[in-house]
């Protein structure tokens, strides 16, 4: 603090540069070797900030990986500290908030063989888990339903690895405190309640909930479909610590899914956390520990970005895809598998047990096939049985990959030049696989003056990737990349096909350059508003048409799952309101893609918000009578009387009553992506999700 300008600019970079000395002059890792360490040097702390050791998901490679990351965790610590000393004025407002952070017991590696067995030290019982079921070993410890402790051993049969929880020893205890002791003095440099406004936006609507089962609807008006069966679920963001002790984006939330099973007419309310390794580690240290989006604000911001990126959070032994929220969206794949997804992390697995209770699985590598993370929409052909995804970071160092999954494995992977943009959702259609790379980048600078992280760059025009699907193996060369004329972004497509003269046609809510406005995400870029986009691939041209209805802000597009890849006719989207608020949803709209633009809207009443229209096949639908023949599900929020309904309208008339609405008796927070579950896909396989194969 009060640094001189000579300090200001010669401290950071001798201090980085420390950082990189000590990161980098050690020895090679030895090979994996059995390293047990004991609790004996554990220090002690007095009063209520005695340290108890609670375990870590970690993973220790080798002693020489060990004193590696103790250096570089040591050393990155004191270069954070520097970097906020340096920049950080006199008189902060905000006191510094001193927090009790229980040492993390280490969790050891070791290659095993013979039988898979889960066992706790606490424990008498010794379960015997099947070796055929493709998730981490963490599935098959949490399966026993018990608390962690020291001694405990995971195994993962699959992999061929066992994790032993052991106790720490000084060195670890001693790098440990020192990167705490950094992130606590950083985190009291940050104004925690000015991130957190966005709980009290429409009345609290985001607000955090806890978990609940089998809360039984009563009907409010309307009635419920007798011959309807199956499953409503809805994803989002819920804090598992609540009020936070860090900065808090309202990305930031713990994955939390809600779901209405509706059987023989009753619907019961159910939400549970999806427990990941990061919510299990963070349940066991009693404090948030991994980094939210929301820190990264301010020259303490970017101490702590350092801090994270230098550490290569080497204290957790966890790689990024393995800190996932899981908190964005649900999708059941065509192996029947339950996939809660955050594009910065692998895919999700869970279940559903005969009243709709979610129950965590475990992280999917799909038989050990997938290496990276999964985008947050993969996208599902239901006639081959191929599943088509994306993997990217903001990390311009990081590849961005395009992947095929056939039968549950990686079949393909390719890696293409992109540049680090907002790349959240890709299309395909019967004969193309399409990448789409809009005018949002990812900049670094936006940490520093709080700005958003993507920002709209108009010297970037938006293009699209096509790979053609007759080709076969997929491969970097065989992809077409054709360019706009004009800059945009496309963040959720609705509907794509190929028409009869071999173009590719989308229909998609479009954004365009609007300086100066801001979201809790994006920076210049205006309301997204439906276009119908024809890419010309002969003539390697793009034409963004307007529609009827173009005037509309809209967002949240959703055709009916199990036609993605197919011409279809009718789509809906989420119908945005006036104001600062991104999900202020009064209502939805339905699109007639043969007629060419907006068919009907559904406004729901003053004061009530609404999410993403999910659609529901009625028993006729199912067959295959209609691309509307159905329902429109979703969670109403009436933030006057701040009461949660779930609500079905009709997909074919679009009258404004609906079919039937039901008070949830709980608040039920807005959130992301939802999914309906037929009840032969819920019956059959996905309630015995830990039997599939």
């Amino acid at each position: 603090r009060g640094c001189s300008p000579w300090a200001s600019r010669w401290c950071v970079p001798a201090a980085v540069a420390a950082s990189m000395v000590a990161l980098g002059f050690v020895s090679p890792a030895p090979p994996v070797r059995s390293v047990r360490l004991t609790s004996a040097a554990l220090p002690r702390r007095s009063g209520s900030e005695k340290l108890a050791a609670a375990p870590m998901a970690s993973r220790l490679y080798g002693q020489g990986d060990l004193d590696r990351d103790f250096c570089g965790s040591a050393a990155a610590a004191a270069a954070a500290s520097c970097v906020a000393a340096v920049g950080l004025k006199k008189g902060n407002q905000h006191s510094l908030r001193r927090r009790t952070t229980p040492l993390p017991t280490v969790l050891h590696r070791q290659q095993v063989s013979g039988p898979s067995v889960v066992r706790e030290s606490s424990a008498t019982a010794v379960d015997q888990l099947s070796a055929s079921e493709d998730v981490f070993g963490f599935v098959q410890f949490q399966q026993t339903r018990q608390p962690f402790g020291a001694g405990a051993v995971l195994v993962d049969p699959l992999h061929g690895r066992r994790w032993e929880f052991m106790a720490s020893d000084a060195l670890f205890s001693i790098c440990f405190d020192a990167v705490s002791a950094v992130y606590d003095w950083l985190d009291s440099c940050q104004d925690v309640d000015e991130s957190i406004q966005w709980a009290t936006e429409l009345n609290g609507a985001f607000s955090p909930v806890s978990p609940a089962r089998a809360a039984p609807l009563t009907v409010k008006s309307g009635s419920l479909p007798l011959d309807l069966s199956g499953a409503f679920l809805r994803v989002g963001p819920n804090p598992a610590f609540w009020p936070p002790k860090k900065r808090t984006h309202v990305f930031d939330g713990d994955g939390m899914v809600h779901t209405v099973r509706i059987s023989g007419g009753e619907a019961l309310y159910n939400c549970a956390f999806m427990e990941t390794t990061r919510w299990r580690i963070e349940q066991q240290l009693g404090v948030e520990w991994f980094s939210r989006l929301g820190e990264f604000e301010g020259i303490s911001g970017l101490a702590k970005l350092l801090l994270a990126q230098a550490t290569g959070n080497k204290l957790t032994g966890l790689r990024v895809i393995e800190m996932s929220t899981a908190n964005t969206a649900v999708v059941v794949t065509p192996e029947k598998k339950l996939w809660a997804l955050n594009e910065s992390g692998l895919p999700f697995r869970f279940q559903l047990d005969e009243v709709g209770f979610p129950t965590s699985l475990g992280f999917d590598t799909l038989e050990g096939t997938l290496k990276t993370n999964m985008s947050a929409h993969p996208k599902f052909d239901q006639r081959t049985g191929e599943t088509f995804f994306h993997s990217s970071s903001a990390a311009s160092e990081s590849p961005f990959y395009v992947s095929r999954s056939i039968n549950g494995i990686i079949t393909d992977r390719i890696e293409l030049s992109v540049s680090e943009g907002f790349h959240h959702d890709l299309f395909i259609t019967e004969k193309y696989v399409v990448v789409v790379d809009g005018s949002m980048r990812f900049d670094p600078r936006s940490i520093v003056d709080g700005e958003p992280l993507w920002m709209f760059t108009p010297e970037q025009r938006l293009r699209f990737g096509l790979w053609p699907r007759s080709a076969g193996k997929m491969t970097a060369d065989d992809f077409i990349w054709i360019e706009s004329a004009e800059a945009a972004e496309i963040v959720h497509a609705l509907h794509a096909y190929d028409d009869e003269d071999g173009k590719v046609v989308l229909w998609a809510p479009v954004g365009r350059e609007l300086k100066g406005s801001r979201s809790v995400v994006f920076g210049d870029i205006g309301p997204c508003q439906m276009h119908r986009i024809v890419i010309d691939v002969a003539a390697a041209t793009i034409d963004i048409q307007g529609v009827a209805g173009s005037e509309l802000r809209t967002e949240f597009p959703r055709i009916r799952d199990d036609r993605v890849g197919n011409r279809v006719r009718y789509g809906y989207s989420a119908l945005q309101g006036e104001g600062s608020c991104e999900f202020n949803f009064v209502g939805f709209a339905k699109w007639d893609f043969e007629a060419g633009g907006l068919a009907q809207t559904i406004h729901f009443p003053e004061g009530v918000v609404g999410g993403e229209p999910i659609f529901v096949p009625s028993t006729a639908a199912q067959q295959g009578d209609g691309d509307d023949n159905g329902y429109i599900a979703m969670f109403l929020w009436d933030s006057k009387s701040r009461e949660s309904t779930f609500t079905l309208y009709d997909a074919r008339t679009m009258s404004p009553e609906p079919v039937v609405e039901m008070h949830v008796p709980r608040r039920v927070p807005m959130g992301f992506h939802g999914l309906w579950v037929t009840e032969d896909e819920f019956g059959k396989r996905v309630a015995r999700g830990s039997e599939v194969a």
